[in-house]
């Protein structure tokens, strides 16, 4: 339980980091991240229910204002409680970096703007 309060208070802030930024998320989605090792009989199905829980994910966290607006997507349901909390920790974390980029290149294309050119 500790775990989960802890992970959901990490994703609150790294979210309301990432909407003070103001940032527009990039088209292309994070890779999955998730501690589960596939299966022998079927790796491509778990690496594609994977790919399918961090996709619902990414769309959760872009349209979540808060952290309590986030809820488990019905395409991690097969997935263990820390195995959704990772990918949801990811999936925060990749979009907090993108932001964090965008943002370092707009402060960049403003400074290199209001430099004079000789």
């Amino acid at each position: 339980m500790r775990t989960r309060h802890l992970a959901t208070a990490l994703a609150a802030s790294l979210l309301a980091a990432l909407t003070a930024c103001g940032t527009t998320p990039e088209p292309d989605r994070p890779a999955a991240t998730t501690t589960a090792a596939p299966t022998s009989s079927a790796p491509a199905d778990t690496e594609a229910a994977a790919q399918a829980c961090t996709d619902a994910v990414y769309a959760a966290v872009q349209d979540a204002k808060t952290a309590d607006d986030l809820t488990r997507p019905p395409e991690c349901a097969d997935m263990s409680e820390d195995e959704y909390l990772d990918t949801v920790l990811a999936v925060v974390q990749q979009s907090n970096k993108t932001g964090q980029d965008d943002l370092r290149k707009a402060i960049e294309d403003a400074a290199s703007a209001a430099t004079p050119s000789p």
